[in-house]
């Protein structure tokens, strides 16, 4: 039997989020191969919570910038992830696996990763989310070390990328990495869940506190991106008996006076809506929560990786609301069942104040570009608005922002004529219990943390035979200009 590679995993912390739940996924999908990777994981902080304490040791330079006094420099950062990686393996670390090297989190991490690099280290950079995808303050981040800023991705043969999802991978090969060096590795999927396991009884509790003839859940934390003007969308046109919930509030400060707002309007135009019963309700349990729906509802304009798209599934439920088929066509390619989601939800253009829209658009797009240091492109605001236009002379409804949303769902509340122009949106049957088996059985097959597992340990075995080769950069440029594009510009994405 060969001796086990020996495996550095990377991440800024192991607090709770959906990093820390695919690494410790990853350690979990270890432990069932027959020969397992020795790992450690190297993190800023570690709670005290972590589920595997023994294989994670604190290197506190890791954590983000904003939370540390003075941020290591690249060269102190690496020798100190040297030797905390030698002590717990035994030996240097085969391969280093980074999680979101890229993200602008800690201004030591380009330049580290350079280090790495050039010093012939094999390398695994897997990128979750990325700083050119709407997040110019942590762009600007990668950019504060300019001996570092250009080397943030390094070309080689023993530098390989991973992303979650076939749109990552066709934005990030504009950057010129070689084909071979390039890995698709969506997340793992906890498919431990059982249908049918809450008690009835908790059930009915649930359903009658909420006075839900039908229960249309919402499981996500109130951010824009959610679209929480498309969840009151549906309650105002629903039948009497069919209530809405989402499950939890925001933490972004920057969202809560939006996120009042909505609950103020639900209120005053008397909408089956519940807000953040999960923390109203702290006693009911999510898998209760989960079980107690009759469809779990997404309205999300944008994903990761989509998990969105697969959980519900898991816990016998069907999904209803908006595609995202930029990510969801992965999950479509492996025979999962997204039929009966709707791609865009068109808005009479006479509904809408379009003079209004355009110059939010207009500031949107100005602001954005501006933001990455990028001149605007002199069609910008047309191919935006373009992007959002359907046939008919409509318009999509999350092309809108609060206000404009907010306007067409009180034309709907006044007007129950109005209703009958949009409904045909939403009337996609849901899933029926043959669809709801077949789609969980092939995530189950596809998507679970032993086939992630085994997944990522050939990924191991293949990098670690690559040879170390002179780096050169890759183009971060071309990388922005695939996300910064007018036609991706959404106004709640701003």
């Amino acid at each position: 039997m060969s001796t086990p590679l020996r495996i550095a995993i990377v991440h800024h912390h192991l607090k709770r989020g959906g990093v820390t739940r695919v690494i410790e996924s990853t350690l979990r999908g270890f432990k069932q191969l027959k020969q397992p990777p020795a790992c450690v994981v190297l993190c800023g902080e570690a709670p005290n919570n972590a589920e595997f304490p023994g294989a994670c040791v604190v290197v506190a330079g890791l954590h983000y910038s904003n939370a540390q006094t003075t941020t290591p420099s690249p060269e102190v950062l690496f020798e100190q992830l040297r030797g905390a990686a030698r002590t717990a393996l035994g030996g240097e670390p085969d391969i280093w696996h980074i999680h979101n090297h890229s993200l602008g989190k800690n201004t030591a991490l380009p330049g580290l990763i350079a280090l790495m690099a050039d010093a012939g280290e094999s390398l695994l950079l897997q990128m979750h989310d990325f700083a050119e995808d709407g997040r110019p303050d942590n762009y600007r981040l990668n950019q504060s070390d300019a001996a570092y800023a250009s080397r943030l991705y390094p070309g080689a043969p023993h530098v390989h990328y991973a992303v979650l999802n076939a749109r990552d991978r066709s934005f990030f090969k504009h950057t010129g990495v070689a084909n071979n060096q390039l890995h698709l590795l969506p997340n793992p999927v906890e498919t431990s869940q059982l249908h049918g396991n809450v008690p009835a009884a908790k059930i009915k509790q649930i359903r009658q506190t909420l006075a839900a003839q039908r229960l249309l859940l919402a499981p996500v934390r109130a951010v824009r991106r959610k679209n929480f003007g498309e969840i009151l969308l549906w309650a105002a046109l629903a039948p009497v008996g069919d209530v809405f919930a989402t499950t939890l509030g925001p933490t972004n400060q920057n969202y809560t006076a939006a996120y009042q707002h909505w609950q103020a309007f639900a209120s005053q135009h008397k909408l089956p809506v519940h807000f953040a019963i999960a923390e109203q309700y702290p006693h009911w349990e999510f898998e209760a929560i989960m079980q107690s729906a009759d469809a779990i509802l997404s309205t999300s304009i944008a994903e990761g990786f989509g998990l969105a798209f697969l959980e519900p599934w898991l816990f016998g439920k069907a999904i209803v609301g908006r595609n995202l088929p930029q990510i969801s066509g992965d999950f479509v390619a492996y025979g999962i069942d997204l039929s009966g989601l709707y791609s865009a939800i068109g808005i009479p253009s006479e509904w809408i104040d379009l003079t209004a829209l355009r110059s939010a658009i207009q500031s949107g797009l100005n602001k954005a570009y501006a933001a990455y240091a990028t001149p605007l492109p002199a069609d910008a605001v047309e191919l935006a608005m373009g992007a959002i236009r359907l046939p008919e002379d409509r318009i999509d409804f999350a092309g809108l922002n609060e206000t404009l949303q907010q306007a067409v769902i009180e034309r709907l509340v006044g007007d129950k004529a109005a209703r009958q122009c949009i409904t045909d949106d939403l009337t996609a049957s849901m899933a029926g219990e043959d669809t709801i088996q077949h789609n969980a059985a092939i995530i189950r097959a596809s998507y679970s943390t032993e086939h992630y597992a085994q997944h990522l340990s050939e990924l191991y075995q293949d990098i670690a035979q690559q040879p170390a080769h002179p780096v050169r950069a890759l183009d971060a440029q071309k990388l922005l200009g695939a996300f910064l594009k007018p036609e991706n510009f959404r106004l709640l994405r701003t």
